[in-house]
């Protein structure tokens, strides 16, 4: 699994920086910190985002019934986790049910 650019599309890319990357106990990933407003123009939220992609082994593994574990360190309470599926370049996919 690598973590790739762009995170949504090329437009946001200014935005994106690299985590950990002279940190060699982790993998560097590709962030892009996502700001949302309400209805009235105030921040509402902001949100860390990443993008993965899967090396051929890894996709045959999961069309296999592996799992993938996703796991955030933190330091309080924990923080919530979404995971989404997006064709490369593109917003992600309206949620599968």
């Amino acid at each position: 699994m690598q973590s790739v650019s762009p995170v949504f599309t090329e437009y946001e890319v200014p935005a994106e920086h690299v985590v950990a990357l002279e940190q060699k106990q982790y993998y560097p990933i590709i962030v892009l910190q996502a700001t949302f407003n309400d209805r009235d123009g105030e921040v509402e939220s902001i949100a860390s985002v990443t993008r993965f992609r899967f090396s051929d082994e890894e996709r045959k593994l999961i069309a296999q019934g592996a799992d993938l574990i996703l796991s955030q360190p933190h330091h309080h309470s924990m923080m919530p986790i979404g995971l989404q599926l997006a064709w490369p370049d593109r917003y992600p996919l309206p949620e599968v049910v």
